[in-house]
């Protein structure tokens, strides 16, 4: 192996380290993407009556029922969640139509939308209880920082596809997930739960609510989770072919975190905090080789969240919020193993270090003009800070020189502030006809980039009594990350401040029909252009980084299928079917590494009062390479899961045990390094792919005082 080489790779990747180690119209009445829990199942009326007043509140800010809500959407209810056995988000995710979930060599999670992924799913707006987690720094909330909630305090997750900005600003680009807590009526009490299984996995979580007097409400919660991870095998890695190569070898999979959630209303007045602290395993690392020791992305996050909703009138009303974020990463990076080029003795090292705090505020109004009318208008402002920016490694980033200690050595992005000020304004109609209409419009003014408007349409017409039809047009913006803007001493990329932000625009249309409550389907049709993508520009100096630019124009199009039924609180199946078709428009090539076909499908039977089966099944289609990767193209795959609960037997107590890839399917995500757009190295850093978890198991007991 070439110096040069690995010093382009080493010196590129702990820049991008630095981030990334931290790094459904479903249903009209019935739901047709989105399973819930059915009350009273004998009573026929109420079912239906259950099924109308399931509400959306992500799509509009308030709650509207998903059948009249504008906006392609699913919601994932509590019930649906525990029945499943979800670990985390990704599990609920990966089942939604049009999502699917992969990892990167840093292995960080990468979830896709439409056909549309990147390395730091940042475009993806994620939010507990309408609080934005997407950090600055990366732009991502999916990618290791996460912040998610323990699944056992949520209760139902929203997930919109489609342009959000018109409402949420950044990030809202492809989809919105919105993570909605449990109330303290909702708990009533205590529950406990702790389990273990599979590569000495361990969870633990205590979750409390309770109402005190007429106004006080407490909800808290806290979880522990940590695993070693599976045991999987990388036959070649970056270094195969060289004597510093330990391959074939085992990628890191460990992982540890713990979660504390709190939320406290008084009245009108409320709180909420969530602290989480991670540290992960990075696979085969940032460059793609195995090593001797593990390195650990270690990521400490919180923020708290003050709001005070203030009624003057029946028809007017008004919510302000303040909050504040908090993030920091503190890695140790193994970057080569021991011995590395006879120049390392302890293996080649890398410390980047950043902290990121945001402080902000929001007001909103709410008015009812007149009867049928709802106007939403909202200011926001925001300030983001990133400082403490710090490089530490036992080499020089831009020669690959060893140095004698891991010490401070030129950094690899900047210390910079980020004031933004947004106003938004919706307006909805109940109109003749059955027919609903929502626009909206938003405004937002960046200190570093300047200025975005982006509106947004839809209409909702209940052409029959259980038919209906959704027209939806939608524009969004992702602003350029930290990381994107302002790298520096990079021999790879660098950053660009004169990066203008990422556009899309996107039209769906959606019919949604429910035969009887056994049986109900919809059909959507999208269509999304994507422009001012940021990428690398080469620089025409040999030996120079190449330049982060917008560049490419790219468009996805696609059909999402659904359809469900229940024949009772504990018998209830549903089955989705996504084609997509993702471009580049300048050469009208298909985007690599996302299946143009995905399936999914549940089903939740009891098999007495005391046993309870779910069964999730997953199939992703054929996967392309990129251009220049002569690789055969990703194969198929299918997995299974099954979730077995014992109930009712003794009081409260309930025994969960869980099987996922219950038939061992050996799978792999794609190793990307093989394609015309890497500018480090000619084959692909690992020829075998990354390979995926088999079957594991995981068993639970949990109790509710």
């Amino acid at each position: 192996m070439k110096k040069r080489t690995s010093v382009l790779c080493v010196s590129f990747m702990l820049c991008l380290g630095a981030g990334t180690v931290v790094q459904g119209a479903d249903a009209p009445l019935a739901q047709p993407d989105t399973v819930v829990a059915l009350n009273n199942p004998s009573e026929s009326k109420e079912l239906l009556m259950f099924f109308e007043e399931q509400d959306l509140v992500t799509a509009t800010k308030r709650p509207t029922s998903l059948r009249k809500a504008p906006a392609i959407a699913t919601i994932i209810t509590a019930d649906e969640i525990r029945n499943m056995g979800a670990r985390n988000l990704l599990d609920v995710l990966k089942m939604v139509p049009g999502f699917g979930v992969s990892i990167t060599e840093f292995g960080g999670n990468m979830v896709e939308v439409r056909g549309i992924r990147s390395s730091l799913s940042e475009k993806i707006l994620v939010m507990i209880d309408g609080h934005s987690l997407n950090r600055n720094f990366t732009g991502s909330a999916l990618y290791r920082v996460a912040g998610m909630l323990p699944m056992e305090n949520i209760k139902q997750v929203e997930v919109v596809r489609g342009p959000g900005s018109a409402l949420y600003g950044t990030s809202a680009f492809v989809a919105t997930i919105n993570i909605i807590t449990r109330t303290a009526e909702e708990i009533d009490g205590f529950e406990a739960k702790a389990g273990g299984g599979s590569f000495d996995s361990f969870k633990g979580n205590l979750l409390g609510g309770k109402t005190i007097g007429d106004n006080l409400t407490v909800v808290g919660s806290l979880d522990h989770y940590q695993s070693q991870g599976a045991k999987l095998s990388v036959g070649a890695d970056t270094l195969t072919g060289t004597p510093f190569s330990k391959a074939p070898g085992t990628p890191d999979l460990y992982f540890k975190q713990t979660d504390a959630f709190l939320k406290v209303g008084y009245g009108d007045l409320s709180f909420r905090g969530h602290y989480l602290t991670k540290q992960e395993g990075m696979y085969v690392g940032i460059v793609s080789a195995l090593t001797d020791d593990s390195s650990k992305a270690q990521v400490d996050n919180y923020w708290g969240e003050l709001a005070y909703n203030l009624k003057l009138t029946d028809d007017f009303s008004a919510n302000l919020k303040l909050y504040y974020d908090y993030f920091e990463q503190d890695p140790t990076m193994k970057i080569y193993p021991n011995g590395f080029m006879g120049l390392f003795p302890n293996g080649m090292i890398g410390k980047p270090l950043v902290k990121n705090r945001t402080i902000g505020g929001e007001l909103q109004t709410d008015w009812d003009l007149f009867s049928g009318n709802h106007l939403i208008a909202g200011v926001s402002f925001e300030e983001m800070r990133q400082y403490d920016v710090q490089q530490l490694a036992n080499f020089n980033p831009l020669t690959g020189a060893p140095l004698a200690s891991v010490q401070e050595v030129a950094n690899w992005n900047k210390n910079v502030t980020r004031q933004v000020f947004a106003a938004y304004l919706q307006d909805e109609w109940q109109l003749p006809a059955q027919i609903n209409l929502t626009a909206g419009l938003r405004y937002d003014h960046y200190s570093d980039f300047g200025d975005t408007i982006n509106p947004r349409v839809g209409l909702v017409w209940s052409f029959l009594e259980d038919a209906d039809l959704k027209l939806l047009y939608g524009q969004a913006f992702r602003a350029p990350n930290f990381q994107e803007l302002y790298n520096i001493n990079n021999a790879t990329v660098i950053g660009n401040p004169n990066l203008k932000p990422e556009r899309i625009q996107t039209y769906e249309a959606g019919v949604a029909w429910r035969l009887n409550r056994y049986f109900a389907a919809n059909l959507n049709y999208f269509i999304s252009t994507i422009d001012d993508q940021i990428g690398w520009v080469p620089s025409t100096t040999a030996g120079q980084p190449a330049l982060n630019a917008n560049i490419g124009k790219t468009e996805t199009q696609g059909v999402e299928l659904g359809c469900n039924g229940s024949l009772g609180t504990d018998l209830y199946w549903k089955l989705n079917y996504t084609y997509q078709d993702p471009r580049d428009i300048s050469n009208n090539k298909r985007l690599p590494y996302v299946p143009s076909q995905r399936v999914s499908g549940s089903i939740n039977y009891a098999l007495t009062k005391y046993l309870n089966l779910h069964t999730d099944l997953l199939w992703t289609g054929v996967r392309p390479r990129d251009t220049g990767d002569t690789r055969p193209q990703m194969p198929s795959y299918t997995t299974v899961d099954l979730a077995a609960t014992l109930k009712n037997f003794y009081k409260t107590l309930e025994i969960q045990a869980t099987i996922r890839n219950l038939f061992d399917q050996r799978y792999k995500d794609p190793d990307t390094s093989g394609g015309a757009v890497n500018l480090t190295k000619t084959a692909p850093k690992v020829p075998g792919d990354f390979p995926r978890e088999g079957i594991s198991g995981f068993v639970t007991v949990s109790y509710r005082f």
